[in-house]
């Protein structure tokens, strides 16, 4: 009985083992619109009796976010391009058994409005059509069809279809446009203002010059000008004229245009003879004028007529000299310069005609503000010859820190009665912080024989805008055999001190001597250089027969300092002199008999 019993419990056992499987319930169908969210949930209605539960779609836009062995949850973000009905089938198992279920998502379709992608004309005139043609898409490919809007312009018109937009104006002003665009559904609006001009009628010249900056004078040459219809209407019976003088010779080809549209052009030449007497650079000989009809209206404009011939006075080399610093400098050069700098200018010019001369020639230094007005004449430059004259000034003390235009004005006739000329500009750099030189005497001013000496008193300024510790002054003269040198000076702003210096005039040979005077700021940085000179009469020592020119600035050796602001004797050349005197002299012989009896005594033991 017992193993009966048996026998049947393990028979339920294996029934119900049998029938145990994961079980999927009735899914329900899904519908949303496009741009929906679609989301199933399944709660199994038997579990898995053999392992975990495996979840299946056939349909991989469903995205399983959550799950375990008897719960399931799919999402799908649906988009403008998901409309239709998809039949999925879903499916649970787990190790020896599985169930399966099928359902329909329905995505209906969302209607989108069409997107203009065309800009309008935005311009347009009285008088003349108007044209622009709105374009649209519909995302959802649906046909577009096209309409006014509310308060658009009287006589405009929209093809509905094309969408072509026609209409004239017929007055000036800000006009608003309403668009619309529509697949039957829904509608885009395009809404913009045209601004109408009034009908214009204009004619521009361009501004022709006869010649050129190479232009040989008794010549004919040509050239051409341009001939514009600047408005919006067609200009018809244009007519050209000059009223340059009869000297000039001036021929237009062609002297009449039948018609210009609105925006074009045509090119007319213009031929002219260049007399001998004309001058250089380009000068107004007179005017051409044009002449039309435009819509029953007359249109008139008119151009300067210009020649231009050869400049044959040319500035061939400047050279500046500033503190005796000399550059060579060219048109439009930056220069430093300091207040009290004394500048020379020399100026190379040269007259380029092979057969004429250049007569009453003036060449000048102009700028206002710094005050400099120096010119010098020449009455006559052979032809093909050069000359050189040079002019000197100086800066004012008070001259204003920056940046001043010097020009360098050349002018001239040649024997025609031409004038030429040229005009070089140079950017004077005026820097306020430098140490001047503001007085220098000699003392005595005029030598006799019995002078042995020569004093030079100076009187130094700080025009600078800060103190200055590291100021100097070096005197050389070289014919004299002098040199010295006054370091770490110090000059507040605005301020003077006074220095003397005493030169020697010992076996100084007759004549004229240079004495170069150089200041400085931060201890080697030039700022003002001057010369004096001294004569030694002929009757007190043979005479040279010559005049000392200046001498070239050497370069500047800082020198040892006493750190006192004391004289400091850098001597002549690369060496150093001492004056030892009298008893210096005795010091020295003694030392020398001193170390000659040493030697003699060391030798004397060295031989023993």
């Amino acid at each position: 009985m017992n193993r009966l019993v048996m026998i049947f419990a393990l028979f339920l056992i294996t029934i119900i083992s049998v029938s145990a499987q994961p079980t999927l319930p009735t899914i329900p169908d899904v519908t949303v619109n496009e741009t929906g969210v679609v989301q199933i949930e399944i709660t199994l209605s038997a579990g898995p009796d053999n392992g975990s539960t495996t979840w299946f779609r056939n349909f991989s836009s469903l995205v399983l976010s959550n799950s375990n062995n008897t719960y399931a949850k799919y999402t799908w973000s649906t988009g403008y391009n998901d409309a239709g009905v998809y039949n999925v089938r879903f499916n649970v198992s787990d190790a020896d058994s599985s169930d399966t279920e099928t359902m329909t998502i329905t995505v209906l379709n969302v209607n989108r409005a069409p997107s203009v992608t065309s800009s309008p004309t935005l311009t347009a005139t009285v008088g003349h059509a108007y044209n622009y043609t709105i374009v649209a898409t519909d995302p959802d490919g649906n046909t577009v069809q096209y309409t006014l809007g509310a308060n658009n312009p009287s006589g405009m018109t929209v093809n509905p279809t094309t969408g072509v937009v026609s209409w004239t104006p017929t007055t000036a002003g800000a006009v608003p446009v309403s668009l619309i665009a529509s697949d039957g559904q829904l509608s885009t609006y395009q809404n913009y203002t045209v601004t109408v001009s009034g009908q214009a009628w204009s004619m521009t010249l361009s501004e022709p010059t006869i010649g050129g900056s190479s232009q040989d004078r008794e010549e004919n040459t040509t050239t051409t000008m341009t001939v514009t219809n600047a408005g919006t209407e067609m200009i018809t019976g244009i007519t050209l004229t000059s009223s340059a003088v009869a000297k000039y010779q001036v021929v237009l080809t062609p002297l009449s245009i039948a018609s210009l549209a609105p925006g074009a052009s045509t090119s007319i030449t213009v031929k002219g003879y260049v007399p001998e007497d004309k001058n250089s650079g380009k000068e107004k000989i007179g005017t051409i004028t044009a002449t039309g009809t435009s819509a029953g209206n007359q249109v008139t404009t008119t151009a300067n007529l210009n020649m231009q011939a050869e400049n044959n006075l040319v500035i061939k080399k400047v050279r500046v000299t500033v503190n005796d610093d000399t550059d060579t400098v060219d048109d439009g050069d930056k220069i430093t310069v300091y207040p009290a700098s004394e500048i020379q200018i020399e100026v190379e010019v040269k007259n380029t005609i092979k057969d004429l001369d250049m007569e009453d020639v003036n060449i000048a230094v102009y700028n206002d503000d710094l005050d400099i007005d120096e010119d010098k004449d020449i009455s006559t430059i052979k032809d093909g010859k050069t000359t050189t004259v040079t002019l000197k000034f100086k800066i004012d003390e008070d001259a204003d820190d920056g940046k001043h235009d010097v020009e360098i004005i050349v002018e001239g006739e040649d024997e025609n009665g031409a004038k030429h000329g040229e005009t070089w500009t140079l950017r004077f750099d005026v820097e306020e912080e430098g140490i001047i030189i503001v007085k220098s005497t000699l003392a005595p001013s005029t030598l006799s024989c019995q002078d042995k000496s020569v004093d030079l008193n100076l009187v130094l300024k700080n025009v600078g805008t800060k103190d200055e510790d590291e100021a100097a002054i070096e005197i050389v003269a070289t014919t004299l055999k002098y040199e010295k040198r006054l370091s770490d000076l110090s000059i507040d702003e605005d301020d003077e001190i006074t220095r003397s210096f005493t030169i020697p005039l010992k076996d100084v040979a007759s004549g004229m001597h240079a004495i170069k005077i150089t200041a400085f700021k931060d201890f080697d940085e030039q700022t003002h250089m001057k010369y004096v000179y001294v004569t030694v009469p002929s009757s007190c020592v043979p005479s040279t027969n010559t005049t000392t020119p200046p001498p070239v600035p050497p370069p500047v050796i800082p020198p040892p300092s006493d750190n006192t602001g004391g004289f400091v004797d850098v001597g002549t050349g690369t060496g150093f002199s001492f004056d030892m005197g009298v008893w210096g002299t005795i010091l020295l012989v003694l030392a020398n008999i001193l170390v000659l009896v040493i030697i003699i005594i060391l030798l004397v033991k060295f031989l023993l």
